[in-house]
């Protein structure tokens, strides 16, 4: 069956969280660990036409894949392979670069089918502090409840809630002052360790060691998601593709769009009004 894309997607520095329905995409590949999970099986195939249809899938960074039948009820999740939690689900799920070992089984994962689906309740028994990357949109969207309910459901396919590592650890003052600051440096341009360490009064190797422990992602990448997010986010109040790649960083709007398909599979003008962005 064809499905469209329509749904809602969150944003955080190494994760993609999008609910609602998936449809079909080109043969792309990114660096980030994909999870889908449905209510209703989908079909998807390798960089080799192998086919798989399952309702649960983790395909591993820099794997060609492409998404031929989609589903509805679904959640997608893109997670930083070097992020705690990309690290924890890849190593858990087992797969392959095959399509054929992309459905990961209980046994791998500890798991039997993920107990949610996007508009269904999270088991309060699932709650656990999240990471700091994995903060929950604001209260009040229409979507926010849905969207915390399903970080949790990746939080606990990755297997951190509870497990210690980021979870439930206090940001360090100096990375606290560098999350903070970042934001108007990437107003500025592009965004440098130095200038980051600086601004803090800390070492480059000083803070950037802080900072994959504490945040559970480097800062080089920790910046590329927010230009991503900003982007998006311009996108998405009617600024053309153009306009909101110069805004947030991208040499022009053919950058832009190649990282938005390095996530999505779809160019951004496909996805930007089908989507709704939370904040």
């Amino acid at each position: 069956m064809s499905h469209t894309w329509r749904g809602w997607c969150l944003l955080r520095p190494g994760l993609m969280l999008y609910g609602g329905t998936v449809g079909g995409n080109d043969l792309h590949a990114h660096h980030a660990i994909q999870l889908i999970v449905a209510t209703e099986p989908f079909t998807m195939a390798d960089a080799h036409g192998e086919r798989l249809t399952t309702s649960i899938a983790v395909i591993p960074p820099d794997t060609g894949h492409t998404v031929l039948t989609g589903a509805r009820d679904a959640l997608l999740a893109h997670l930083d392979p070097r992020s705690l939690p990309g690290r924890s689900l890849l190593a858990r799920s087992g797969t392959g670069p095959g399509a054929s070992s992309w459905s990961p089984s209980a046994a791998r994962t500890g798991h039997g089918p993920l107990p949610i689906a996007p508009g269904s309740s999270q088991p309060a028994s699932r709650v656990g502090t999240r990471p700091l990357m994995f903060t929950e949109p604001p209260v009040g969207h229409a979507r926010s409840a849905e969207a915390a309910s399903a970080l949790r459901a990746v939080e606990a396919w990755s297997g951190l809630v509870g497990a210690g590592g980021t979870s439930g650890v206090l940001p360090h003052p100096a990375v606290e002052a560098a999350i903070s600051v970042i934001p108007a440096l990437l107003a500025g341009g592009r965004v440098r360790l130095r200038a980051v360490a600086d601004a803090v009064h800390l070492s480059p190797s000083r803070l950037a060691h802080l900072f994959s422990a504490h945040v559970g992602i480097p800062l080089r990448p920790y910046v590329g998601w927010l230009r991503l997010r900003r982007a998006i986010d311009q996108v998405a109040a009617g600024e053309t593709l153009t306009a909101a790649a110069h805004t947030a960083g991208f040499t022009d709007g053919p950058h832009f769009t190649r990282a938005f398909r390095r996530t999505f599979g779809n160019a951004p003008s496909e996805l930007a009004t089908a989507i709704d962005w939370l904040p």
